[in-house]
């Protein structure tokens, strides 16, 4: 479909249930096909903020899950589906055009490698809250719910990421020496 001219695998799904778990939004969403990986988001007390992101394998399943899953029912509230504009870049409006959203989005993000299994995006983010205002921090997951040892973390300023970056990288966590360095993923289409 010429609309659905989406160029990754991610959706955002927006209305779902406080109760809705990472793993009922994968159950969910695997209609439409095979689910990569599915997070809930979550404000600062733990709590889900009611939408999340589900990554599949290819474009193609993505572009179906936003044309078949639109206005589904999951735990009795219809979802909405959408691009996941975070993951290609701010694409929004406010005439910054071309490339000014992107490097935006990826001078602020750090990617985060070599995390302890045991550490909690809330311990994360209050280890590098030392460096400025953290926007949103993640632990990435594998399809068991078993942490996968590296995550992200975004700052609303790109001096405090640098910061950070000067700041933790190679220093330790909970028994584990951090290697933070920006997220060359973040901001750009992949």
């Amino acid at each position: 479909t010429s609309e659905l001219n989406i160029t990754h695998p991610s959706v955002y799904v927006g209305n779902l249930a406080y109760e809705t778990s990472w793993q009922d939004l994968k159950d969910h969403m695997r209609q439409a096909g095979n689910v990569d990986q599915a997070n809930i988001l979550q404000g600062e007390d733990g709590r889900s903020k009611g939408c999340g992101i589900v990554i599949y394998q290819n474009v193609r399943d993505a572009s179906r899950a936003i044309r078949e899953l639109q206005n589904s029912t999951l735990h009795g509230r219809p979802i909405f589906v959408r691009e996941d504009r975070e993951q290609g870049g701010r694409r929004s409006g406010g005439g910054a055009r071309g490339d000014a959203g992107a490097t935006g989005a990826a001078g602020c993000q750090l990617f985060v490698n070599n995390l302890s299994y045991d550490t909690s995006w809330k311990e994360l983010k209050d280890h590098f809250r030392q460096c400025g205002d953290v926007e949103r921090v993640e632990v990435i997951e594998g399809p068991d719910g078993r942490k996968k040892g590296f995550g992200t973390v975004r700052f609303y300023k790109a001096k405090d990421a640098s910061k950070a970056i000067e700041t933790l990288n190679g220093v330790e966590l909970q028994g584990r020496q951090l290697e933070v360095r920006h997220d060359n993923k973040a901001g750009r289409g992949r």
